[in-house]
Order: structure tokens, then sequence, then C-alpha cells
């Protein structure tokens, strides 16, 4: 039996033990184009003659190299000779069927929103957007979106949100944890109005054009980018707090995504103790930080930390002090993937792993 084989017989084994009864919305599913040219039909003219005449093939890629070629599972390309993630009815068969999957929100990963042309990117972040609601998010009734916006010029986003961020299959604008700003910064501000408005979550998900800076330094290793961009997302769930974020967006929802969520007990018993000693210079801040972040905030559980003794986690989970945090997801189809089948440990309560696996999601996406 070859290696593929062995790897599909292992993946059939864990999916039977899922079990039929078990509902599955994963907050965490990588769709996308294969090139730049799935998008050239819905580029301005001007933009399509600017990509032929400069030879852009694309956002530039990572400073590392990935464990696995685009960072991907070696059974995720799909027969059509695509890139991983960019064939619909290969995941919709390999992984959605497989799975038995009743709700996924897509996250494509284009960081058109870094490139220096603000216009261009813009302009990538509308026709990606178009693409992705006409050839993903409505050809399958279990598929939810996220939109590309062009952060950086607030103005230019908010008009993409409100020109696609009321489509029905729309619940999420993404993006990167590692944007070299902090997103609770107050020039930010309207774009989380306009979010708030059209009922969108803010997904904030690992990953960025340049890495993550630790102690002011550039990692060596991808194993160092890989670990570190969890304080990326610490800082910008602070930065969202003591900016005051939520006073002026105080129906605002946002969903940190792969970027841990061990760490999370430590860090809002520290913020409650800072906060406590420091409130003065944010007077905004009129309750415990550790409330807005259960309000607020929601994380997903890929990649879940996996201690030695798996009862450690789940006391960590129990640390939160709220049942309703926790989103589940795979990752599909990267490497570092987790199945249904043995993402959280079998010491959860049931009651905690049904809402993890559905209800804490339908509930924070409002989904039907």
């Amino acid at each position: 039996m070859g290696e593929n084989s062995l790897e599909k017989s292992s993946l059939q084994a864990e999916a039977s033990r899922v079990g039929s009864g078990i509902e599955l919305v994963d907050c965490d599913v990588h769709g996308g184009i294969n090139s730049i040219q799935d998008l050239m039909p819905y580029l301005p003219d001007v933009w399509q003659l600017y990509v032929r005449e400069s030879g852009f093939k694309g956002i530039p890629p990572s400073w590392y190299p990935k464990v696995k070629p685009n960072a991907a599972r070696s059974d995720s390309y799909p027969p059509s000779g695509r890139l991983p993630g960019t064939d619909l009815a290969f995941l919709q068969a390999h992984h959605l069927d497989f799975w038995k999957i009743d709700c996924a929100i897509v996250n494509p990963l284009f960081a058109a929103d870094y490139l220096p042309n603000i216009d261009f990117g813009a302009a990538l972040c509308s026709a990606y957007n178009d693409y992705m609601i006409e050839n993903w998010y409505e050809k399958d009734e279990r598929l939810y979106g996220s939109i590309l916006v062009p952060f950086r010029e607030p103005e230019l986003a908010v008009q993409e949100i409100e020109r696609v961020g009321g489509h029905p299959k729309v619940v999420q604008i993404i993006l990167l944890v590692c944007a070299g700003a902090l997103y609770g910064q107050r020039r930010f501000l309207p774009i989380w109005k306009a979010a708030e408005k059209k009922g969108l979550v803010v997904g904030i998900h690992w990953g960025g054009v340049e890495p993550t800076r630790a102690a002011g330094g550039i990692p060596t290793y991808y194993l160092e980018h890989h670990t570190n961009l969890a304080q990326a997302g610490m800082a910008q769930m602070v930065s969202f707090l003591c900016e005051g974020v939520f006073e002026s967006c105080p129906d605002l929802r946002v969903a940190i995504i792969e970027c841990g969520m061990a760490w999370l007990p430590a860090l809002m018993w520290r913020l409650d103790k800072d906060w406590r000693g420091c409130r003065m210079e944010v007077p905004w801040m009129k309750r415990r930080p550790s409330e807005s972040i259960r309000e607020h905030f929601r994380f997903t559980t890929q990649p879940i930390e996996e201690p030695d003794n798996p009862a450690h986690l789940v006391q960590v989970i129990e640390h939160m002090g709220a049942d309703h945090l926790l989103l589940f997801a795979t990752d599909y189809p990267h490497w570092d993937f987790d199945s249904p089948a043995r993402a959280l440990p079998r010491q959860i309560p049931e009651p905690l792993r049904q809402r993890i696996f559905c209800q804490n999601a339908l509930e924070f996406y409002a989904l039907s």
C-alpha cells in the first residue's frame, strides 16, 4: 500500500469516529484562485493591461520555505492540476463531504492589501471578492465567505465593505495578523464601523507578507515565525481593547484565527491587573478587559495546543471562564490541518464539545 493509500485509509478511520450525529462548522477553510489569470475577467481594463504589461504574477511569496510546498497537505492536490484549495469540486468531496461538514467559513489568503500600489491592491481585493462570491460562495449552500479589503486606505476599505458586505453569503472581512500596524489604532475605526453596520465579523488570521518581529528582531527560522505569530494575535486583541474600539462599535465581533488559544487566560489575567493600575490613561475602558474579551472575541481551535496531559488543556479552557469562546477550525488544506476526529481531546465534556464543533460558530456568525 502506497503512502497516499495509507493516508486515505487513516483519514477514513478518523472520519468514522466522528459519528453521524455530530454537527460540524469549520471556521477556517482556505479557498482561492489558482493564478492571477482567474482574476483577469473581474479586473477593470486598466488593471488587466497593467497585469499583462508588467508581468505581475501575484503576491510575493513568504520569506520562509514552508514545511510542505504551498503549505499544503500532500493529499490535497486535486486531479485537475490546480493548486490545493483552488478546485471547489475537489474541496467539496475531499473535505466537506468526507467530514460531513454542515457549514464552512472560507478565508482566502491573498495579501493584495499589502501592495505598495494601493489602487492596484484595492482593485485586486474587489476582483478577488467577486471571483469568490461567483465561483465559491454562491456554488455551495454550506459555504460562507470572507472578503478582502484594502485596510491601509480606510476610505477604500469602507467602499468595498459597502459594495459586497451585504451579500447573504459574506459573513466576515479577513485580515492578516502581522500587518505592520495595530488594528485598534483610530485611523482604522471607519473600517470597523462599516463592518459593524453590515453585521460582519472582523477575522484576523495568522500570517503576513513580512515575518512577525519578536523583541524587535526578524526570526531566522520558519519555526520561530510560525510560533511567534501567536504574539501578534495577542497584540492585535490588546490594541482593540485599549484603543477603545468597542466603545465606538459596541456590536463589533472579532475572530482571532489560527493564533492558538491556550495563552488567553494568562493574557486576560495580566491585562486585568495592569488595567487596574494604568486605567487613568484609558478612561474609556469602563470594565475589566476580560469581560470585553468574552463579549467581543472568539478564537479558533487550530492549531490547538497539545500538552502531554490532555487534562491540562481542559483546565485551560475552564480558566477562560466561558464556554462560548472557541470555534472549531481545520485549516484545510494546510499541512497542520486538524481533523474533527483528533482536534479535541476526549477529556472535553460532550456539551462543551458540541458548542465548540457547532453552536458557538452558529451564534457568532449568525449562520442558519
